[in-house]
Order: C-alpha cells, then sequence, then structure tokens
C-alpha cells in the first residue's frame, strides 16, 4: 500500500508540474509517440520432445511514449519520461512481472491489470532534475548515465546496460542516480556518479574525458553493485572517414561468489559510410564469462544482464549493413555470431516513411544454435511490424 501510494504521489507532482509550466509555454516541451507493433514468433522445439511441428505465438503491442522538460529558470530543469504500453498475445509471450520490473531504487513501473494475455504497464525511466552553472553539471533522480562508446556492447556502461535486440526501446533504460560534471573545457570534462538499484546496492564511479589529436579518451575507476572494484577506458576516433571505437573494463571480485575473481571484457569496432550512404560496420566483444552457465538460446536475446554480462559467450562478432533505397526507404542487415557457443543472429530491417511524423518498419530477427544441443539446438524466428507516430 505504501508503494502505491508513492507512484500516486509522483503522478500528481508531475501533473502538477506539467499545470505550472503550462503557464509559461516557453519554458516547455512535450513530445513522444504512439505506435502499434504485431509480432509473431516461430520457434522449433527441442528434439527430445513429443512435438513434431514448430510451435508459433503471437503478440499485439501498442506502446505510447511521453517525454516532458521544463526549464524551470536559466540554471534549473526537470524532465520526466514515461512508456505506456498494453499488451496482448499468447499466454507463453505475457510475463507480468518480467515487464513491470524495476531495476532502479524506487519502483516506478507498475501494471494497471493483468491477464493470461493482456497486460497494461506504465513506467518511468526518466525523473530527474538537472542544475547548470558555468563549469558545473547536477543531475539527480531516474537518468540514462551513457558512458559507452561502441555500439553493441559496452563494458563502461556500468549504470544502465542494454540489450541490442530491444530495437523499440531507442531510449533505454534509466537508473536513481545522483551525477556531477565538471567541463573543464569545450573537450575535457570530470564526472562523478553514484546510483543505487532496487537492492540497494550501489554502483559509484569517476570518468574523465578528454581529447589528444583527435582522438577521444575516457578512463573510468568504481566499484559495481558493491560486488567489484572496475577500472577501464575508451578511445574513438577516425581516419579519413573510418571510425573506430573501443572500450574495456576490468571488473574484480570483493565478495565471494564462487565464480571467477576477475572478468575481462573489451569491445571494437569500425564504421565507415561511402559516398551512396552505404554504411558498413563491424564489432567484436571479448569477455571471458563462463560458457557452460550460459543458459538456453533466449538467453542471447535478454542479455546483457549487467556490464559483466555482455554474452553468454566469451567471443562474439557483430556486422552490419545499412542503406538507404530511397529517400524515404531505407534498409539495414545484421548479424552475430557467437564463437564458444557455436550460435548465431541475423536481423533485418525495412524502415519506410509514409508521411511526416509516421514511419514504418517491418523487423525479422532469427536465431540459431547450429545444433548445439547443449543450449537446446532451437531455431527462433520473429517478425514484427510496426506504424509509428511521432509528436
Amino acid at each position: 500500500m505504501a508503494l502505491m501510494k508513492i507512484k500516486k504521489h509522483i503522478l500528481f507532482f508531475c501533473c502538477i508540474l506539467a499545470f505550472s509550466a503550462n503557464a509559461q509555454e516557453k519554458n516547455w516541451t512535450l513530445s513522444g509517440y504512439v505506435s502499434g507493433m504485431p509480432s509473431g514468433m516461430m520457434f522449433s522445439p527441442n528434439p527430445e520432445s513429443d512435438w513434431d511441428f514448430p510451435s508459433a505465438e503471437w503478440q499485439a503491442l501498442l506502446h505510447n511514449r511521453l517525454n516532458f522538460g521544463w526549464q524551470i529558470n536559466k540554471d534549473f530543469r526537470f524532465d520526466a519520461g514515461m512508456r505506456n504500453r498494453f499488451i496482448a498475445g499468447s499466454e507463453m509471450m505475457i510475463n507480468p512481472e518480467s515487464i513491470s520490473a524495476d531495476a532502479g531504487l524506487v519502483d516506478l513501473s507498475w501494471n494497471y491489470f493483468s491477464t493470461n494475455n493482456t497486460i497494461l504497464n506504465t513506467t518511468f525511466d526518466r525523473l530527474n532534475f538537472t542544475f547548470e552553472k558555468n563549469k558545473w553539471k547536477l543531475q539527480l533522480g531516474r537518468q540514462r548515465i551513457n558512458w559507452g562508446q561502441t555500439f553493441v556492447w559496452n563494458p563502461n556502461d556500468i549504470f544502465n546496460t542494454y540489450s541490442f535486440f530491444d530495437f523499440d526501446y531507442p531510449e533505454r533504460p534509466g537508473c536513481d542516480a545522483f551525477r556531477t560534471t565538471y567541463f573543464h573545457n569545450a573537450t575535457s570534462s570530470s564526472e562523478f556518479a553514484v546510483s543505487a538499484n532496487h537492492d540497494k546496492k550501489v554502483t559509484a564511479a569517476l570518468l574523465h574525458r578528454c581529447n589528444k589529436k583527435n582522438v577521444d579518451y575516457q578512463l573510468i575507476a568504481g566499484v559495481l553493485t558493491e560486488t567489484d572494484i572496475v577500472v577501464g577506458g575508451a578511445l574513438t576516433s577516425d581516419y579519413k572517414g573510418l571510425n573506430y571505437r573501443t572500450e574495456l573494463s576490468y571488473f574484480h571480485s570483493i565478495v565471494e561468489t564462487g565464480h571467477a575473481p576477475s572478468l575481462l571484457a573489451v569491445s571494437a569496432g569500425l564504421d565507415y559510410i561511402f559516398k551512396n550512404q552505404l554504411m558498413l560496420q563491424t564489432e567484436i566483444l571479448y569477455n571471458n564469462v563462463d560458457t557452460n552457465n550460459a543458459g538456453g538460446l533466449m538467453a542471447m536475446y535478454a542479455a546483457p544482464l549487467s556490464a559483466k554480462n555482455l554474452s553468454i559467450s566469451q567471443w562474439n562478432v557483430f556486422t552490419n549493413a545499412s542503406y538507404p533505397v530511397t529517400p524515404r526507404l531505407n534498409g539495414t542487415l545484421s548479424g552475430m555470431y557467437f564463437v564458444d557457443i557455436q550460435s548465431f543472429y541475423a536481423g533485418l530491417s525495412l524502415d519506410f516513411s509514409v508521411a511526416e511524423n509516421l514511419d514504418f518498419s517491418f523487423i525479422a530477427q532469427y536465431f540459431s544454435t547450429l545444433g548445439n544441443a547443449a543450449l537446446g539446438d532451437m531455431h527462433v524466428l520473429m517478425g514484427f511490424a510496426r506504424l509509428k507516430y511521432s509528436f
């Protein structure tokens, strides 16, 4: 009951802020989108089961996003972002606990109702105040702390990791944190952030960024969820249009876990855009995870769980090609190979601009264990059709 009261107070507080900001129209913004997305999934069952035909599941998602920003005065700003999702589908595709799960210190996600086949959920993933003056910037509340530099796997993104496969969530998750940044000059800054998760475990770290001879550097050091000391860094640059990025983190356990006391995660990528706007991209990841505890095929879809668990395979390779077929139609092909567990992913997306602020997308995702019995010897094909209006 106490938790529901907190959530109601937050909603009431946001409404009051929106009403107050309405009196100063030049100082506030409201944006977002509404999308509808039916999807289907077909998968081959484990050969040891009694089934002799592929299984199929379906889902329909109605997704609304609202982003509210209020510039209270020249130094203070308030931002809130929320997702509203109505999901209907096969019972296997509806998991109320997973959908309403909130990794933050404060639970800002709740289901209005849920059945075996439907669910309506609201989640606040941004709710913060910002103070910015001279060379200082301070932020308090739910926010995104994005320290990653590579495209798919981010060992430096220790505060709020995300899954590459979650294409319908471009904003990415946030965390409950306090962050302060000092800007030394236009290309150099130092940052300290501290966050607590739903288990009240604290992550705290320092970041320093600088630029030397057209190369951007960053260094990080801190503690991850009170279990690991983490040190790492990243660099990004380009050579005649060829962009290269790399980042690494070393985690050393300070508590007894029963696993290896240290883990190294390194990602490196290249991307290049040709004159005809064809973009080619590749990235590799090494992280010395224990592949014996990899889990089933769909563990690849759910990963990463944290910056320490970016993949269920030690060696991973990603490739991507994107090309504007017409001014309104863009096509993308992508693939991943999980070397140690001999599994792969292939993806296709077509994005078409129907009209101003109205887009249609078709996305296909295919996973296969290539006969790896240890992972269930499964093949999964998913298809999504999305119509999205932005405002």
